[in-house]
């Protein structure tokens, strides 16, 4: 009786390249900050997963940008203590205080490029070479982004393609043996070589802390996740061979719309 043994070794590199730069700035007991990021990482497959096409003599064509690669990250942030009157002394008498004190706002927004689109071709045969799959045909050397959003159902008559999906055809639907000789080929799509809709939130919050002695502080909380309330897309269907290939039909993102939060905390 024979049965197949499945290997998992090391497939290739991973290479990360960045630009990293930090702005902070205090003033007084506030706080205000800045962290961006400009990179790119490439590698042959995601963390565990394994490459689309295995057959060893064709490696090179799952070199590309790793599907979690952003290359612009802006992430913002400030902690700003009311209140708005001048000097630390007003603050903390009379009408100023009992007005303005105890106020603080802060907030976060992140800011990133969109996320690679790997374009695959989902039900084609193997080409004899096992525990691969395939890919399509790019037929133009530019594939035009669009940046169009839902599909032609959803908007009526006008088409929200994100990018020019007629520049993409089917490859190797039938008699689909690796041999150069009769035709039969991967598709020559590469690997992660398009982008999808980049990242934008906001997340605010206002605090108000009343000290009724040294001890004993009542909070309350109001905060807004996805304060502007920006839909944050995913990236488009990437399978030649579904319906919908080259439509956003989703949001994604921890906060998809904006949500409120209120709280009260006791401190003694």
């Amino acid at each position: 009786m024979q049965a197949d043994i499945n290997s998992i070794q090391p497939y290739g590199t991973t290479t990360y390249d960045g630009l990293q730069a930090l702005f902070t700035r205090r003033w007084a007991s506030s706080l205000f900050g800045a962290a961006y990021t400009w990179s790119k990482t490439i590698n042959f497959a995601d963390n565990d997963q394994g490459p689309r096409i295995q057959y060893l003599p064709e490696k090179q064509r799952n070199r590309g940008l790793a599907s979690y690669d952003r290359e612009h990250n802006l992430q913002m942030y400030g902690v700003y203590d009311l209140p708005f009157v001048k000097g630390q002394r007003m603050a903390r008498e009379g009408w100023a205080n009992a007005v303005f004190g105890g106020f603080q706002i802060s907030g976060v927004m992140s800011i990133m490029s969109g996320l690679p689109i790997y374009v695959i071709q989902g039900s084609a045969p193997n080409l004899l070479a096992g525990g691969s799959a395939q890919v399509p045909n790019q037929l133009n050397p530019t594939i035009r982004i669009l940046e169009g959003v839902g599909t032609v159902a959803q908007r009526g008559s006008s088409s929200g393609v994100w990018f020019d999906n007629r520049v993409l055809g089917v490859n190797c639907t039938s008699n689909c043996a690796w041999a150069p000789e009769t035709g039969a080929r991967f598709g020559s799509v590469g690997r992660n070589t398009l982008r999808g809709p980049g990242f934008f939130e906001t997340d605010l919050s206002v605090y108000r802390t009343f000290n009724f002695s040294e001890s004993v502080k009542l909070q309350l909380r109001a905060e807004a996740l996805n304060a502007t309330n920006h839909a944050n897309f995913a990236n488009p269907q990437s399978d030649i061979n579904n319906a919908t290939f080259g439509f956003i039909t989703s949001t994604y993102g921890p906060n998809q719309s904006r949500q409120w939060r209120f709280g009260m905390r006791l401190s003694f």
